[in-house]
């Protein structure tokens, strides 16, 4: 009898220490499969600031030509605002032209007026002339005089006709000559400045085709900068992320540590227990971890996989039209790694949980609020917040991720939340 009992009891040692032995090295394969997570988060962490970098010095380029731009753009203006000054000149000068062809009219009129006048007395002269034989008969004058003072005063008369005669002609001649240089005179100015008016045109023309291409570069380059700060935007989410999934993962490194620690405590004194008694007790059953509950209630709206010709990296469990607040609960226990707002996915929590060494992400988006703050420790079924519509959302719903491993900015690691949610 006590023979055997010696040999159960020997047996029964062997297979405690084999036990132990096995869950030793369990705990050290996954105590190194964590390192080896946290290592790679840490990785992804150094990449994305190498990227960040290479980001902002992209942005500070494009800002510098961003400023060249904008002087050459300036010096644009300070050219397009003297071509509209030079244009103003021109058109006042125009003005004044307008005014002296107006006066040179007038006179022009009046010239014409008096050459019409003096082509009458003219013709009458001639008639005379030619009536009287085409000539004055200056004996008859001589001869017809009563006196020598009138013989005097008559061939004065007769001077003085001959002079207003020759007056009359040259005036006549010079109104005429004088009327045409003004109308060419006019003519050349008016051409001269209707150039320099079309020259000032094109050189407007041509400023204005510059600023539009100025600024069709500027908006591109706007663009480009805009797209660049997105960019860079979305590495600093992304980057914050990894940071607080880093401390988040070493906080559930060290918690399952120190419950793997107790429950190997607890088997020792189990196996001294048996020890002293001969005879072994079965543990108090262990609720087996991975086994998650759902996030919250209502029919799933929208299943993983494509959508819109783009990846849908979860599940979104709708409303429904319900009334009142619709909770949303964490799926199993973990460590919050953000409590955030999101300016796509709206009051976002993202929690890192580890079920029997294996590191599961989740993530729930577009809450009404949020009650769990980073790095707080959350159980199964707590309270996270309650379905909402924010962020770039249509409609009261919860968008559900689940990420085999750590969460990176290309979700590699997404999986069909549907594996391990009831449905």
């Amino acid at each position: 009898m006590k023979r055997r009992l010696f040999l159960v009891f020997s047996v029964l040692t062997l297979a405690i220490a084999s036990f132990l032995t096995t869950i030793g090295t369990d705990n050290v394969e996954a105590n190194t499969s964590l390192q080896k997570k946290i290592k790679s988060i840490q990785e992804e962490r150094s990449d994305n600031q190498a990227e960040l970098g290479q980001k902002e010095k992209e942005i500070q380029e494009i800002e510098r030509k961003l400023k060249a731009l904008s002087d050459e753009i300036r010096a644009i203006d300070h050219q397009t605002a003297a071509t509209n000054q030079q244009i103003r000149e021109k058109d006042q000068e125009i003005e004044g032209t307008k005014e002296r062809i107006e006066d040179l009219v007038a006179e022009i009129q009046m010239l014409e007026i008096r050459i019409a006048e003096r082509d009458d007395l003219l013709k009458n002269r001639v008639r005379s002339m030619y009536k009287n034989g085409g000539s004055v008969n200056y004996l008859e004058v001589i001869l017809g005089s009563r006196s020598f003072g009138d013989l005097v005063n008559r061939i004065s008369a007769l001077s003085t006709i001959a002079q207003q005669d020759r007056n009359i002609l040259e005036a006549h001649h010079n109104d005429k000559m004088a009327v045409e240089a003004a109308k060419v005179l006019i003519e050349d100015e008016l051409t001269a400045l209707e150039d320099q008016l079309a020259q000032l045109e094109v050189l407007k023309e041509t400023l204005e085709k510059q600023r539009k291409e100025k600024d069709r570069v500027m908006a591109q380059l706007e663009q480009q900068e805009g797209e660049l700060h997105a960019e860079l935007g979305e590495l600093e989410e992304a980057d914050e992320i990894l940071a607080a999934q880093e401390r988040a993962m070493k906080q559930e490194l060290a918690a399952w540590q120190e419950r793997q620690k107790r429950l190997e405590e607890e088997r020792k004194r189990a196996a001294e227990l048996a020890a002293r008694n001969g005879t072994t007790h079965s543990p108090p059953p262990v609720t087996a971890q991975g086994t998650f509950m759902r996030p919250t209630t209502g029919n799933i709206t929208s299943p993983y996989g494509f959508r819109w010709g783009k990846m849908h990296h979860g599940i979104d469990i709708g409303k429904g039209g319900r009334s009142g607040d619709v909770h949303v609960v964490a799926v199993e226990a973990g460590t919050v790694i953000r409590s955030y707002y999101s300016p796509s996915y709206g009051n976002t929590v993202m929690i890192s949980h580890n079920v029997d060494g294996q590191v599961i992400t989740t993530l729930y988006a577009h809450l009404e609020n949020r009650y769990v703050a980073d790095g707080q420790r959350v159980e199964k079924g707590q309270l996270l917040g309650y379905m909402g519509n924010t962020g770039r959302s249509f409609g009261a719903h919860l968008h559900f991720e689940v990420h085999e491993g750590p969460w990176n900015g290309a979700k590699s690691n997404a999986v069909d939340p549907m594996r391990y949610i009831p449905r």
